[in-house]
């Protein structure tokens, strides 16, 4: 049982810091899937609250994760990571039984895992526990001080969670890093598997209905009445890691060919408009003259309408051409607001935060030659 615990605490005190370390690494993005959860569950108020919330959890699995190899309060970790697992397994659970989010993010967008698989993980964490308590008399403290490599690193990633909400993640899990080739990755690739439907139909006899294949529906029976058809989806085909990007105009005429072939392109995106940093928009604003000088072509993406945006320049005396995207690309794209990419022939080449906005001399030194 002592080699068995061992393995056991090494596994799992591991696997929490690593699933806490991706997530604090980008703490917005792991709020945005709070967000979704609080959706689900009805409680759109605790929205405001979930970067905060996923700070907070990012944190508390690192702690306890280290926790856990050093053998510090172990029997309040154990009950900490206990109580934890389950409240995971419950969502987890929720999440696949209902399909209502179809990834956890539980390591982020460093690892995607369905909704059963997060599942499974959760029930297999809650095995891996369950025999930690039944070992727990060999959870000897490692070192003289357990208790201090747990602070000092927790203060450590918890700064670190501080800096990437300020910038941006030190790590960009996203297909959006720097290097991207943005039409590479919208690539389907020759062979892959397309998505797989179904087609039922839908009849309607003595105020009953049932659903029949294009196999087996009553063609001759005129008792049955056709009341519809449903395509279903039987296997989900292949999606490139990009499939979501596209830029529209305010009148919805398609513009993200213009953007992906430039020479030079600079993409600002503001996720809430009416939230938005006004300062690097300003900024920009001032460059625009510049830009037309250079040939580069800009786009400031939202989600909102058009009436909004018009008004949102007419207020703050922007000239900047506005487009729309859709939001969740947008989120994904980068972890602030606004945010600014920048493009050379569709591959990105620059990616600032609104807390560290280039200058003129910094997008010079990016531009296609």
């Amino acid at each position: 049982m002592r080699a068995l615990t061992l393995i056991v605490r090494i596994f799992v005190g591991l696997l929490f810091i690593v699933s806490g370390f991706v997530k604090i690494n980008d703490p917005l993005g792991f709020g945005f899937k709070l967000e979704e959860y609080w959706e689900v569950f009805g409680m759109p108020w605790l929205g405001p609250y979930s970067t905060a919330m996923a700070w907070s959890v990012c944190l508390a699995e690192i702690a306890l994760g280290i926790a856990l190899l050093t053998g510090y309060l172990k029997k309040t970790t154990l009950w900490l990571l206990s109580l934890m697992i389950v409240f995971f397994t419950f969502l987890t659970f929720y999440s696949a039984w209902f399909n209502k989010v179809t990834d956890c993010g539980c390591f982020g967008d460093a690892l995607k895992l369905t909704p059963w698989q997060s599942f499974t993980k959760d029930v297999v964490l809650c095995v891996l526990i369950g025999l930690l308590w039944m070992g727990e008399q060999h959870l000897k403290p490692w070192g003289k001080n357990p208790g201090k490599p747990v602070w000092w690193l927790s203060l450590f990633f918890g700064l670190y969670g501080c800096w990437s909400l300020y910038d941006l993640p030190l790590i960009d899990f996203t297909a959006y890093k720097k290097g991207n080739n943005i039409p590479e990755l919208m690539k389907i690739p020759e062979g892959a598997p397309l998505d797989s439907f179904s087609t039922m139909l839908v009849y309607e006899k003595n105020g009953q209905e049932q659903e029949f294949t294009m196999d087996n529906y009553p063609a001759e029976d005129s008792t049955w009445k056709w009341k519809d058809t449903r395509n279903v989806l039987v296997r989900k085909g292949y999606v490139p890691p990009i499939h979501d990007f596209t830029i529209d105009d305010l009148d919805g005429n398609a513009y993200t060919e213009d953007f992906l072939v430039a020479e030079n392109a600079l993409i600002v995106v503001c996720r809430k408009l009416q939230q938005t940093d006004l300062a690097p928009l300003q900024a920009m604003n001032a460059l625009l003259p510049w830009a037309d000088s250079k040939g580069i072509k800009i786009a400031v993406v939202s989600g909102s309408v058009k009436e909004e945006v018009l008004a949102f320049k007419k207020k703050n005396q922007l000239q900047l051409p506005f487009y729309v995207m859709d939001g969740t690309t947008m989120k994904t794209m980068v972890r602030s607001n606004p945010g600014l990419l920048m493009l050379r022939k569709g591959v990105i080449v620059g990616k600032w935060s609104e807390n560290r906005w280039p200058s003129q001399t910094d997008i010079e030194a990016l531009m296609q030659p």
